[in-house]
């Protein structure tokens, strides 16, 4: 986090939930950090996932051509910073060999976050000035265009609280690679190939599988499909309101 956030967390956060009446958490991973975090919070802490929102209509797959994508793609979808784990993710992509390069290019949308993440640096460092598209911050439906013509979603973080892009994949049963740790194993449950974010050649080697295994890569976009009629914003509305009822 910016040292301005991080500082008006710690100084906001647990004035919040001492006063709190409850406290709703989006991944049961979410709960237990808030728990062991904050021992002594007398208040019922519930967990609610979001639910995946209606997007706009995609462009054609042309439009892709305007960041230069004309061959089948991984893709990573977020904020650049450096919980994203992108340099590790570049690094793991570069060890993949010309054949493996030729079966996809990597795009990463998102914009610029926090951070000294010189992205373009490591792209040109391992020559991959050719093989990685940088779309910067899209819109709407550039976003959808990018979820429904992906081969997977990498998105090998070091943490996240929910991991909204993994949900965003689901609806267009779209499989993903991610973490095993924190809330993403929770949230992507079998359609997601999990890694270790940490270790560069474990990346390497799921890339590796996704790309190549054509019949895994089908059974896990199968599997998203169906985990995402799971995260439905009216069942996490009215869990909201039966939470709510049983505070008053």
């Amino acid at each position: 986090m910016r040292p301005t956030s991080r500082l008006l967390e710690q100084v906001s956060m647990p004035k919040a939930i001492r006063r709190a009446d409850g406290v709703i958490a989006v991944s049961e991973h979410t709960r237990q950090d808030i728990l062991h975090s904050f021992p002594k919070i007398d208040c019922p802490v519930k967990t609610i996932y979001p639910g995946i929102s209606e997007r706009p209509p995609a462009h054609n797959r042309s439009y892709l051509e305007k960041w230069g994508i004309n061959q089948p793609y991984i893709l990573f979808v977020g904020t650049l910073e450096p919980r994203k784990n992108l340099i590790r993710l570049l690094k793991a992509y570069a060890e993949l060999d010309e054949q493996d390069h030729r079966r996809a290019c990597l795009v990463i949308t998102g914009g610029a976050g926090w951070g000294d993440l010189d992205l373009v640096q490591t792209i040109k460092a391992h020559g991959l000035d050719k093989l990685v598209h940088l779309t910067g911050y899209v819109d709407e439906p550039e976003l959808s265009t990018l979820y429904k013509n992906a081969l997977f979603l990498a998105m090998p973080s070091l943490y996240e609280g929910f991991g909204l892009p993994l949900i965003e994949a689901m609806a267009y049963g779209v499989p993903s690679l991610t973490s095993n740790l924190s809330s993403m194993p929770e949230v992507a449950a079998d359609t997601a190939l999990l890694v270790d974010p940490l270790d560069i050649d474990a990346i390497a080697s799921g890339l590796r599988v996704l790309l190549t295994q054509c019949d895994h890569r089908e059974t896990l976009a199968r599997r998203a499909r169906e985990r995402a009629t799971f995260f439905q914003w009216d069942l996490a509305a009215r869990e909201l309101l039966d939470f709510f009822d049983k505070r008053l």
